[in-house]
């Protein structure tokens, strides 16, 4: 992480102006830096042409793949939340948007420039670093929000699970049923942007605020941690567009751009959805309701 920081440093790249996208130089890391990479096989640069329907194409053909599971998803993900593998964090929603995947054509909301069904943005028809994208990726962040943000996720998590499945510590999976208490917990008027708060004065999850608001996000998308505006779940599919529009009744997210639904739309009184988090996390969930 510490040669990744650097290569993906803003000043260490150079925008190309042909395909309108930012190129980073491997040429200002030391050879010790570049030996690094090479030994774990990181691509500096994974440029790619993206386009809605190849993307959605190659998110259906990832349902073949055996490597990939709710069991190997969520184990990754418990090992983000602890702190062992901050990489495992976005796998959550990414798999969840993959298994429902379906051929439909680009479509954009009445309210948004993006797809309805999977978040595409009319910006997204470029050229990708998808690198830099997975440089976040590492660092925590949760791209679910477009598919392809799903795409970067799950082409290098299926290489990653090569070497074998992400197996979460005991502190992991102490700390993560420490949260969902913490939530379960929490006051019936508590809102997202307050318990963020609690959570970061808490202590409880290691990182910057950009994991902690991640998780939230990623237990959201998959119903664990219920909303007042949408019922969502991993059994099926809720349209981007509907999910966007539920933004447009949340007080919370009028005049901020940072919070997003679905976790905008919880409330401390919703609590955590036990029988979701079961049915996902199966005996890694210790506490009762």
């Amino acid at each position: 992480m510490r040669v990744l920081k650097k290569l993906y440093f803003h000043a260490n790249g150079d925008y190309d102006r042909a395909r309108e996208v930012m190129i980073y130089q491997t040429d200002t890391l030391t050879p010790a830096e570049q030996y690094i990479l090479t030994s774990v096989g990181w691509v500096a640069n994974d440029l790619e042409m993206v386009h809605h329907d190849d993307i959605i194409q190659r998110l259906i053909a990832f349902q073949q793949n055996e490597r990939l599971s709710w069991s190997t998803i969520t184990q990754a993900f418990i090992a983000g939340v602890g702190g062992s593998y901050p990489r495992g964090i976005s796998t959550l929603a990414s798999y969840h948007m993959m298994i429902h995947s379906e051929p439909h054509a680009y479509e954009e909301t009445e309210q948004f420039l993006a797809c309805r069904v999977c978040g595409f943005s009319h910006s997204d028809e470029s050229w990708k670093n998808l690198s830099n994208i997975r440089y976040a990726l590492h660092q925590g962040y949760d791209y679910s929000g477009t598919s392809v943000g799903a795409y970067a996720d799950l082409t290098e998590f299926v290489t990653i699970l090569e070497q074998g499945p992400i197996k979460p510590t005991l502190e992991d999976i102490t700390t993560f049923n420490q949260l969902l208490r913490m939530l379960d917990q929490a006051e019936d008027e508590e809102s997202p942007g307050k318990f963020e708060k609690r959570l970061t004065a808490e202590r409880l999850v290691k990182g910057h605020a950009g994991i902690r608001r991640s998780i939230l996000q990623a237990l959201s998308r998959v119903g664990v941690l219920p909303n007042q505006v949408l019922s969502l779940s991993t059994d099926h599919w809720t349209n981007n567009e509907h999910i966007l529009n539920g933004e447009l009744l949340l007080n919370n997210t009028k005049g901020r751009s940072d919070m997003e639904m679905p976790w905008a739309g919880w409330q401390g009184k919703l609590g955590v959805d036990w029988d979701k988090a079961r049915k996902l996390f199966g005996n890694a969930i210790q506490v009762k309701d």
